[in-house]
């Protein structure tokens, strides 16, 4: 039995058991924080534990608290922020087998992470929504188009965040809307449509200026006709977006001659 399954049974032990006050002390204990990188195997192990049908009242309760825990009460770097990054991440674990207005509530909280202040509980949103959408990807699909153009930028950022998740681009069909979607963010950036504040247009740039390289490598073929677009916009924005994705060895790598076709356009 592998160290992941094991910590995942414990978990569930735990949960079954209804020992709240030791899971928690167990999950403060294994945090890493205060540090540069939290637990994430433990965070994993945690959700793990909720990808069940077995899920007691008690135990959704206790997800859902931690999960609302506000930044005066969990900040950043305290290991008490390791309490709701991993229970929204056992949330999204646990979204199959949710009732009606659980499901509700796990969009809810996955939105409130999205736009949370601190950059974990962000992650801790997309991961959430990368679990949802392992199983039922039109779930996470129909929230995003929800959201539409009236998105801001940090919960645009988390739309490309959570495409940007390998198991879920092994379908086409989701490659093709994560590239879409990538385009309609850009161009609105492109236009100047959206205002954002200087942190929050950083947070969605470090975002795109990965994710959408991921995109291009499974659609190369419409994924550089989009970065062939963009290559001549005036924007700086765009370009620096652009260049960053054209720099992953992915892309540079598998498909130079691509890469060097948009790299001249962007010096023309």
């Amino acid at each position: 039995m592998n160290s992941k399954m094991t910590k995942s049974g414990f978990y569930e032990e735990l949960q079954d058991s209804g020992r709240f006050a030791e899971l928690e002390r167990k999950l403060l204990g294994e945090s890493n924080l205060p540090g540069p990188r939290a637990n994430l195997g433990a965070a994993s192990a945690f959700a793990d534990a909720f990808e069940s049908g077995r899920v007691t009242r008690e135990s959704w309760e206790l997800i859902v608290a931690w999960t609302r825990k506000e930044e005066d009460e969990a900040p950043t770097g305290n290991p008490r922020e390791f309490l709701p990054f991993c229970a929204l991440q056992a949330m999204g674990a646990y979204y199959p087998y949710a009732g009606p207005a659980q499901k509700q509530v796990i969009l809810e909280c996955c939105q409130a992470g999205m736009n949370d202040s601190r950059w974990r509980m962000r992650e801790a949103a997309a991961m959430a929504l990368q679990r949802i959408g392992e199983k039922e990807f039109a779930v996470i699909k129909s929230l995003f188009d929800s959201l539409g153009k009236q998105a801001n930028a940090l919960e645009k950022r988390a739309m490309a965040a959570a495409l940007a998740h390998p198991p879920l681009l092994k379908n086409p069909a989701h490659v093709l809307y994560a590239l879409h979607l990538s385009e309609q963010i850009l161009d609105e950036i492109a236009a100047g449509q959206a205002k954002y504040t200087a942190e929050d247009y950083r947070v969605l740039s470090k975002g795109l200026e990965y994710a959408v390289s991921l995109f291009v490598e499974r659609a190369p073929e419409e994924g550089f006709r989009m970065l062939a677009k963009f290559a001549v916009a005036a924007d700086k924005r765009i370009l620096k977006i652009v260049k960053s994705n054209l720099g992953k060895a992915r892309l540079a790598k598998k498909f130079s001659e691509d890469v060097e076709r948009i790299q001249l356009l962007m010096n023309a």
